[in-house]
């Protein structure tokens, strides 16, 4: 489940970079759908995303 909603993220996150670094102009964020910017707006960074406890516990070695 994490995997998923983290490759979910990445591709926000994707976007998100596309808009900050291809400098879209204000009309094309006027076209654009409204919950979709606000998705990639909002988009986490991997060191930022919740981590799977199974995952961060072997990862301190407690597993």
């Amino acid at each position: 489940m994490f995997e998923l909603r983290n490759k979910l993220e990445d591709l926000k996150l994707s976007g998100q970079d596309t808009l900050v670094y291809l400098h879209w102009t204000p009309d094309e964020w006027l076209d654009a759908p409204f919950y979709e910017l606000l998705e990639l707006k909002m988009a986490k960074k991997p060191e930022d995303r919740q981590q799977d406890p199974e995952q961060m516990l072997k990862g301190l070695g407690l597993m």
